[in-house]
């Protein structure tokens, strides 16, 4: 289990405790102490100055980047791990594309998968133009998760206040047009080829419908439509799982995805439909092993 966190999360505790279910051992790893030294043998990897050997490793989180330098160690640490044949899920660079909500986007249509218009600036005048053609956008950070720092807006002048505002920390600004739709959205749970299941989130007080705002989660019956979405969606991110953030488009009369996570939490998936993420995570992650 890699992950940055100092405290364990509830997540990576229910992957742990599958993993030892499974009769196999388990080991919290946290990326910041993954090293890579390169040697007349090749590749050692070692961990807080100690040589170790895994089989696979289930890639949750690399923590709060603040350099590029830092970035480019810690992705470089997790590649050296498949290059000296530990199995990763999900790879490195289908978590990095998932990260910049931008670029995965642009690798959803490329594939054919509805996303909402969406554009990335680095002037304030143009996030205002795009709020008056498009009449009310989400400015949301590039980089992010559980919807926090995004921000609905429909005056052009507030667009470019809240623009110009992440500019000047040197930040790009995210936006995309809002999604007219029902109170709520669809998390689809895929790992593997299989779509273990879905939930709505309904919206508790905000339009916001993560479960981490307070939104409140039903179970939602898989239709084909969604199922072939969510297929698509890890065909087209290379990844093993993710939880994928669809909305329904009450204009254009369809779905549209919104966001793929790397690492979803599932909580609230779990305790709407009964169904533990971890055991399939874990089951995927030891067939790939076994190949």
């Amino acid at each position: 289990m890699i992950h940055e966190s100092q405290k364990v999360t509830e997540a990576s505790k229910e992957l742990l405790q599958e993993i030892k279910s499974q009769g196999h051992s388990a080991y919290y790893i946290r990326p910041s102490k993954l090293n890579v030294i390169i040697s007349k043998k090749g590749e050692e990897i070692n961990y807080a100055g100690r040589n170790f050997t895994l089989d696979g490793a289930l890639i949750r989180n690399v923590g709060s980047i603040t350099t590029t330098e830092q970035l480019v160690k810690r992705f470089n640490s997790l590649k050296a791990l498949r290059h000296i044949g530990i199995t990763t899920m999900n790879s490195p660079e289908s978590i990095a594309l998932a990260r910049d909500k931008y670029a995965s986007l642009l690798e959803l249509s490329k594939n054919g998968i509805p996303v909402p218009e969406t554009a990335m600036v680095e002037d304030p005048k143009e996030a205002m133009l795009l709020t008056q053609r498009w009449g009310e956008v989400v400015i949301k950070p590039l980089i992010g998760s559980l919807g926090l720092g995004s921000v609905k807006v429909s005056d052009p002048d507030i667009a470019y206040r809240v623009s110009k505002s992440i500019l000047s920390v040197n930040q790009p600004v995210y936006v995309q047009k809002y999604i007219k739709k029902p109170d709520r959205d669809i998390r689809v749970f895929v790992v593997g080829d299989e779509v273990i299941g879905s939930i709505f989130r309904f919206a508790n007080g905000s339009w916001k419908t993560n479960v981490a705002q307070g939104a409140v989660a039903q179970v939602v019956t898989l239709s084909a439509e969604l199922k072939e979405i969510g297929l698509k969606v890890i065909k087209a991110m290379k990844m093993d799982y993710a939880g994928i953030d669809v909305v329904e488009d009450t204009e254009g009369k369809d779905y549209k995805v919104l966001e793929v996570n790397a690492s979803p939490l599932w909580h609230g998936f779990k305790s709407a439909t009964g169904i533990d993420p971890a055991r399939f995570i874990v089951k995927h992650l030891l067939e790939k092993i076994k190949k």
